[in-house]
């Protein structure tokens, strides 16, 4: 079975990147996060929506030219590719495809800001990449937060876990210009950031 066989190019589906940079894990923090109601923050693995005649691997390079500068010199195929149902159940399935997603994420519980009906399923599809520069925050993005799998471990045993927790602890952030990202904000792992926390030892 091939990736196009299970997530067919009519099926809502986004990408999202597994990225590394000098021994943090990068993640995205949109700008809409900034505009929340209450004090907590949400960050993801860089990547968005497909667009109308695009192939998921296009996808991810657009989508992370757009929001973290040219700086994706290639994708890397998975050994193993995970699906995590909405259930929340978890399988490894195998791909014919060359190049092989680490995740596959099965989304039916939308946010009241999406414009998905509701049980209406929505794939994230996540891939391995490699970088050859440093990750810049463009467009939509409001900053670009780095943290080892010390810092999501400890964001795994306590919640309530802030900006300036993170940041006490050798994390790093690289925010906009005119961007302010309040370092009392409760960070909130989704998507590829929640699986990652998900897969940690216990």
């Amino acid at each position: 079975m091939k990736l196009a066989d299970l997530i067919t190019p009519e099926m809502p589906a986004g990408t999202a990147l597994f990225l590394q940079w000098d021994g943090y894990h990068v993640f995205s923090i949109p700008q809409r996060e900034l505009v929340r109601a209450d004090d907590r923050v949400r960050f993801f693995g860089v990547g968005g929506k497909r667009q109308a005649q695009e192939s998921l691997i296009e996808c991810a390079l657009r989508e992370s030219t757009e929001e973290i500068g040219a700086v994706v010199s290639h994708l890397e195929s998975a050994t193993q590719t995970y699906f995590l149902a909405a259930d929340g159940s978890l399988k490894t399935i195998d791909l014919a495809d060359e190049i092989r997603p680490r995740l596959i994420l099965e989304k039916r519980q939308h946010s009241s800001q999406s414009s998905m009906v509701q049980d209406a399923p929505y794939y994230l599809v996540a891939f391995n990449a490699r970088l050859s520069g440093k990750p810049v925050p463009s467009n939509e993005i409001a900053g670009i937060l780095y943290l080892t799998d010390v810092h999501l471990s400890l964001i795994r045993r306590w919640s309530g876990l802030t900006m300036a927790d993170m940041l006490s602890q050798g994390a790093q952030i690289d925010v906009q210009p005119h961007q302010a990202i309040h370092q009392s904000r409760i960070l909130i792992p989704h998507g590829t950031a929640k699986f990652l926390i998900q897969q940690l030892p216990a």
